[in-house]
């Protein structure tokens, strides 16, 4: 009987102490965690927006340059008999080719001189010179940079009339303004003319 008491006590103390074992306290693994997101690069910065007032003033830029070209599109100025003389009229469209020209630098004119039919060719050419100097002359007076100014002589070689009148010889005898932007004008030069010929003067 004491036996029996004593392997009781025994398995009683045991159970107790398996009670108290540590190993019964241990916490669960904590629950696995989620892979990081992949990283999503960002989208570039959008570009600056054009600047409205940059974009008006380049605008107007343009209007002006395009008013300026049409002042000068098909301006011819007349002269009389055998002439290099500057009329009042040629003086005056002169004046406004002057006031385009010297607000707009970037522009370059060419000036062409013309003659009749009548007289040499060798004479023509002479006249012709005479008559585009003038008229550089005078744009140089008005303000124009001499760079921008080539004057050049056709003679008779391009009449604006091909008759053989005198309504015809009106219109030939003239200097014509032809202007172009962005466009380096030659080097201005004032070949002397060549002796001329006997010939009628016209």
């Amino acid at each position: 009987m004491r036996t029996q008491l004593l392997r009781l006590t025994i398995a009683l103390a045991a159970t107790a102490a398996l009670s108290a074992c540590p190993h019964n306290n241990v916490k669960p693994d904590a629950a696995p965690q989620p892979p990081p997101a992949a990283k999503v690069d960002a989208p570039p910065p959008a570009a600056p927006a054009a600047d409205p007032a940059a974009a008006a003033f380049k605008a107007q830029g343009q209007a002006e340059l395009d008013k300026a070209l049409e002042q000068l599109r098909n301006v011819s100025v007349f002269f009389e008999f055998d002439s290099s003389t500057l009329t009042k009229d040629a003086s005056d469209k002169l004046g406004v080719v002057g006031e385009v020209l010297s607000r707009h630098p970037e522009l370059d004119v060419k000036i062409e001189g013309n003659c009749d039919e009548r007289g040499s060719a060798q004479y023509n050419l002479a006249l012709g010179q005479k008559r585009a100097d003038v008229v550089k002359k005078y744009l140089a007076q008005l303000g124009v940079k001499e760079g921008q100014i080539r004057a050049i002589s056709l003679g008779s070689e391009k009449p604006a009339d091909p008759g053989h009148d005198e309504d015809a010889w009106k219109k030939n005898r003239r200097a014509d303004v032809q202007a172009a932007p962005d466009a380096a004008a030659a080097p201005a030069s004032s070949t002397p003319a060549p002796a001329a010929a006997p010939a009628p003067a016209k």
